[in-house]
């Protein structure tokens, strides 16, 4: 009776003990995904803050004042000033950023939501424990380059464009007034 209450005692433990190990393992894998996913969630932030319709707009604005301003100066013959030649090359370079971006948009939105997709899945198996702890690491190693090359490029275009928001404005601004004063 002993013996057999002995064995048992220790077959509980082992069970308590694995399954605090495997809790163990899938809270860290958890963890693990998080990290991911706070990387996802701030290229979203990006994505909502400078909306494609918005791109779209400043890229046409900048356009349409630079067509207007360059086209008076061929019929007027009138020569650029130093200053407002870099104002202009400055605005241009504007144009050329939001025209990049707005070619990398779509792909950005798309690769967010697979990748949003494949971490919900990778969660999911990590719940029900799908995967050997080698497996599921390979899979989160692939998903891991993949969030990071996403992160990066979108930082190349979307965060680019909210990092110089304010120049923007006031290269607008700037060129705005250029506009104005050759309209009189």
């Amino acid at each position: 009776m002993k013996l057999t209450f002995a064995i048992f005692a220790l077959f509980l433990i082992a069970s308590c003990s694995n399954s605090n190990k495997a809790d163990f393992e899938v809270k860290a894998e958890l963890q693990m995904m998080d990290t991911l996913e706070t990387r996802l969630d701030e290229v979203k932030s990006w994505l909502d803050k400078m909306p494609l319709s918005e791109i779209k707009e400043r890229k046409d604005i900048v356009n349409h004042n630079l067509d207007f301003i360059e086209s008076y100066h061929k019929e007027s013959g009138e020569k650029v000033d130093i200053e407002t030649a870099q104002l202009f090359d400055e605005y241009k370079g504007y144009g050329k950023l939001y025209g990049r971006t707005i070619d990398a948009y779509k792909h950005i939105v798309m690769e967010t939501e697979e990748l949003y997709v494949q971490l919900k899945t990778l969660k999911e198996s990590a719940h029900s424990k799908d995967y050997k702890k080698e497996l599921f690491l390979n899979y989160f190693q692939k998903e891991k380059a993949d969030v990071e090359q996403l992160y990066n490029y979108s930082k190349s275009y979307l965060y680019r464009i909210i990092e110089t928001d304010l120049m923007f404005e006031r290269s607008q601004k700037r060129i705005e007034e250029v506009a104005e004063k050759l309209k009189k």
